[in-house]
């Protein structure tokens, strides 16, 4: 890896840790390190820095409260959190707190490296874009839904494809289409059909799990990322969704209501491929079983 230019701020109390990482480090980036948390607050108010990488769980401040705290003095800032492989569903929820990535120790080293890179590459794209005054194509959220987009879903997928590669974990991904939107639009116009797809968005994000990530992936289609999670507990999920959605009434601006269904298809990282692009072409494969089957149902890939 060649030089580069990356400030990097290390919040940790352990003497070992703090040493280990500004070890791997300070050949490629400069390094400066904080012992206490409010050190490192009084540091980041009086300096730039491109990348903090902090500890979740330090005396002074527990887990997600860290990033909050972090994020108020310098919002603008990449965090990298650092937990242990137990406690990886908390990182997950800091990650979608706003934390940019998250590690596990023990540390690899050239994980680490190409997390950071990652972070200064896209804040620097970001920065561009500012300047050019596009920066809302590069938004995380969809301006309908109000979930998040296809692009940030593209980014976590291959973070947690590049993780599962590395530790002796799963995940599953779900893919998820409203059965004939083509006939409701028809039926009622593309205004209340918005208007279905932000309900739908809005059941979703409250049946899954905190550490779920769900995405407007196209159209009438969602995605569903479950960390942490087998075939199975990727069916229970879906067949939770597809309950809620189906017995959810949809009220029309003129006070009608009606009902619309879900397919889902499901599949699952290390089982049903080793690649972020075959695990999408898997689930999307099962989808189209459901809605071959007779929709409002889920499939799995292989079963």
């Amino acid at each position: 890896m060649q030089e580069q230019n990356g400030k990097v701020l290390i919040v940790n109390g352990d003497i070992d840790v703090r040493n280990e990482l500004r070890k791997s480090l300070s050949s490629n980036f400069t390094v400066e390190t904080s012992l206490t948390f409010k050190d490192a607050l009084k540091l980041i108010r009086d300096n730039s820095y491109d990348i903090v990488i902090a500890e979740l769980d330090i005396p002074e401040v527990k887990g997600i409260e860290v990033l909050r705290k972090l994020k108020e003095s310098r919002s603008e800032t990449p965090i990298i959190v650092v937990t242990t492989y137990k406690s990886v569903s908390v990182a997950v929820e800091a990650m979608k707190a706003g934390a940019y990535d998250y590690i596990t120790k023990p540390f690899n080293a050239d994980e680490l490296k190409l997390a950071i890179l990652h972070a200064l590459n896209r804040r620097k794209l970001a920065e561009e874009a500012k300047e050019k005054k596009i920066y809302q194509e590069l938004a995380l959220m969809d301006g309908l839904t109000q979930i998040y987009n296809r692009r940030y879903f593209e980014e976590l997928l291959r973070r947690e494809a590049e993780r599962a590669a590395r530790y002796p974990q799963k995940f599953s991904l779900m893919m998820i289409d409203v059965d004939d939107f083509k006939k409701y639009n028809d039926a009622y116009g593309h205004v209340e059909g918005d208007k279905v797809l932000r309900e739908m968005a809005a059941a979703i994000l409250c049946r899954i799990r905190s550490t779920d990530c769900v995405a407007r992936y196209g159209g009438e289609e969602f995605a569903v990322i479950s960390p942490q999670t087998d075939k199975e507990g990727g069916s229970v999920l879906a067949a939770r969704l597809i309950d809620v959605i189906a017995n959810k009434e949809f009220v029309l601006d003129n006070s009608q209501k009606t009902k619309i269904t879900i397919s889902v298809g499901i599949a699952t990282f290390g089982d049903d491929a080793k690649t972020k692009e075959d695990l999408v072409k898997r689930a999307d494969e099962a989808l189209y079983q459901a809605k071959k089957l007779g929709k409002n149902r889920m499939c799995m890939f292989g079963k």
